[in-house]
């Protein structure tokens, strides 16, 4: 069943220059998240500089250029935003096993909702073949990342679903046949770089950022009540400081803006929970601007053409969760609503943070 909307016509692209009674709160405070293939190589002063890094799932080449880079002139903070297990060769299957499904209506794929359920019915024999790709590639990502650290630089890793022991896709390859499988996220750990598994705050000297590893979406109503105080907390007084709050998330802050070319089957399941519980956050929080992986595929129009990958939309908040701006030119200053930055596979995105400038933002009703 196609949702009500599937096709329709999309104006809710955020520009900077159309745009300004929306960003407006938050110029002067920093530059917005910009999504890149490399981080800048400006020596430029800024009071503080985030790089944020989308799925990387064992990398390639091309991504490993890219994380060079960052060691030559690394920022104050460098977020990975989850999804460091994996390989090349897993994700072409799985990108082969994605797109037919969602083009052909005869494929074979169809009874499938997840790679992983389908790569568990392949031979033993290239399950093993798929499962010995990953140490390689994790153990390519660690010597980058050793050269990036420095004392000036603060490293998180975001756990993703990929890199959940118990639920990843990388177990389910696995089944119930094969014990011996790589754990990326204990070999990092194990090397000083932990993941970061639970809701976590950091705050700085000009901002706060919220870290939400997807198993916490996921399993978002147990026990969810003391981290969810604690954090409202901090975000309420960072706000009466005037300084902006991001929430960094391993989830789809949106379904339909990542398929605006094609109809759009009603999501259900742990997708659609995870979705829920991201957006209930969102609706709580009530953050500046949210920052997303998880989807691979750069954003498309409703014509199939690329956009920009540096194209931002708006989140509108509701009471129990938050709704996609059909149309940016509607936004007004008393709105409550959230930027969304999307970062594809393998891309970076840097924002740059500055002591506050205009006066403190009053909490949104």
């Amino acid at each position: 069943m196609a949702e009500k909307d599937a096709g329709k016509k999309f104006h809710g692209w955020v520009t900077p220059d159309r745009h300004t009674v929306f960003i407006g709160p938050l110029v002067g405070l920093r530059h917005s998240a910009h999504v890149v293939t490399k981080p800048s190589p400006e020596k430029e002063v800024f009071l503080e500089r985030f790089i944020y890094v989308g799925c990387l799932h064992g990398g390639n080449d091309a991504v490993y250029n890219r994380l060079e880079f960052i060691a030559d002139n690394p920022p104050d903070y460098l977020i990975f935003t989850g999804d460091l297990a994996g390989s090349p060769e897993i994700e072409r299957l799985k990108k082969h096993f994605y797109d037919d499904k969602e083009s052909n209506k005869e494929s074979i794929y169809r009874p499938y909702a997840y790679f992983g359920d389908w790569a568990v019915t392949l031979p033993q024999s290239r399950r093993r073949e798929l499962l010995a790709t990953l140490e390689p590639h994790a153990g390519r990502l660690l010597k980058i990342i050793k050269k990036i650290k420095n004392p000036q630089t603060k490293i998180y890793i975001l756990e993703g679903n990929w890199d959940n022991p118990i639920i990843s896709g990388v177990r389910a390859i696995a089944g119930k046949d094969i014990s011996d499988v790589f754990d990326t996220q204990a070999f990092f750990h194990n090397h000083g770089f932990p993941f970061t598994n639970r809701p976590s705050l950091i705050l700085t000297k000009t901002s706060l950022h919220i870290l939400l590893p997807y198993i916490s979406l996921l399993q978002l109503k147990k026990n969810n009540k003391p981290f969810i105080n604690k954090f409202h907390k901090a975000v309420t007084q960072s706000k009466k400081e005037g300084k902006p709050v991001v929430l960094v998330g391993h989830a789809e802050a949106n379904w339909r803006i990542h398929h605006l070319d094609r109809l759009v089957e009603k999501i259900t399941g742990e997708r659609k929970t995870v979705i829920d519980n991201f957006g209930h956050l969102m609706a709580i929080f009530q953050p500046d601007e949210v920052i997303y992986p998880h989807q691979h595929s750069r954003l498309h129009d409703e014509q199939g053409n690329l956009i920009d990958p540096n194209s931002k939309y708006a989140l509108s908040i509701r009471h129990d969760g938050v709704s996609l701006v059909e149309d940016a030119d509607s936004i007004t200053p008393d709105d409550a609503t959230i930027l969304a930055t999307y970062i594809p596979l393998g891309y970076l995105a840097e924002e740059d943070f500055f002591k506050q400038t205009i006066l403190p933002q009053q909490p949104r009703s």
